[in-house]
């Protein structure tokens, strides 16, 4: 009878207790903006501020691992190694089994470096994060078919 009393007056009280403030379900996360489409590879690709970066693929994309490399300039068309870029790969019909977010490496030329495992045939994308002072001033995405 006690755990029936408990039981029911439990179901009245946390009720009213997360209604007043006591909520706990999470916060709702801030989703980043959908990246634009980067121009063809090789190409400018603006960024806030008047500089601009390009890329490409060491190879034809394939299966295996390619990799793509950024090459960042200042608006004056210097080269500028001062961005952090961050990279995610992955297949869009299969957003569960993305690479998540991957930190570009950068080799002694100051080109940036993702390595990008292609698993399987299909479409696959991969978004490039451009971020200056550790805030993101931009983001695109890039698609290619295998």
């Amino acid at each position: 009878m006690k755990k029936l009393f408990l039981t029911g007056a439990l179901a009245v009280i946390l009720p009213s207790f997360t209604a007043a403030g006591g909520s706990t379900a999470p916060a709702a996360a801030v989703k980043p903006a959908k990246p634009a489409q980067l121009a063809q590879a090789g190409k400018k690709n603006s960024l806030p501020g008047g500089g601009w970066f390009t890329w490409k693929f060491d190879n034809k994309p394939k299966l295996g691992t390619c990799i793509m490399i950024i090459q960042a300039y200042s608006k004056d068309g210097r080269r500028d190694t001062s961005y952090e870029l961050i990279g995610d790969s992955g297949m869009p019909s299969m957003p569960y089994h993305d690479s998540g977010a991957v930190k570009f490496k950068k080799n002694k030329k100051g080109n940036y470096l993702l390595p990008v495992d292609v698993v399987m045939p299909g479409e696959w994308r991969v978004i490039v994060r451009v971020k200056k002072d550790k805030k993101e001033i931009y983001a695109g995405e890039v698609l290619f078919n295998i």
